[in-house]
């Protein structure tokens, strides 16, 4: 059993909260996806970037909104109950989540992940190793490469 297996058996309790059950099928799905090689690079490197994402929207700035709705009386009726004083720091804490994710969530990691895949991923959806590329393709990679690195300097943050 794997660290997401425990981590999803721990969650598969909370199941009756609405959309729980089926984010927990999603994250099950896309790994079964990728252990049965459902998955290819293509679609491996796209999911890595939807899941974290320093140069754009991903999963985790959504779940990072959600909060912040999630503790907004104004778009969560659940709280509308609270005093003026309680539901202010509640809708405080989650405008803070959204911005110390948005702000300090690590997102390199999996985005450099799929630049990694897309620049070694052949047409035949395997990887080739540096050291057999012709020149040509050595040139060309490189010029992804920066062009990739380019664009990553215009990070928001």
């Amino acid at each position: 059993m794997t660290a997401l297996d425990d981590t999803l058996d721990d969650l598969a309790g909370f199941g009756w909260i609405p959309g729980i059950a089926e984010f927990l099928d999603f994250v099950r799905t896309a790994r079964d996806a990728a252990t049965t090689g459902q998955l290819d690079a293509d679609a491996t490197q796209t999911l890595l970037v939807l899941i974290a994402n320093p140069n754009g929207p991903d999963l985790t700035e959504a779940l990072a909104h959600l909060v912040q709705d999630l503790t907004n009386p104004g778009t969560n009726r659940a709280l509308t109950g609270l005093p003026d004083d309680v539901a202010k720091r509640v809708q405080h804490l989650g405008e803070m989540h959204a911005y110390e994710t948005a702000e300090y969530t690590p997102r390199a990691q999996p985005n450099e992940a799929a630049g990694l895949i897309y620049e070694h991923d052949t047409r035949e959806g395997r990887c080739t190793p540096m050291n057999r590329l012709n020149d040509d393709e050595r040139k060309e990679l490189s010029k992804k490469v920066k062009d990739a690195n380019k664009r990553s300097e215009n990070n928001r943050r």
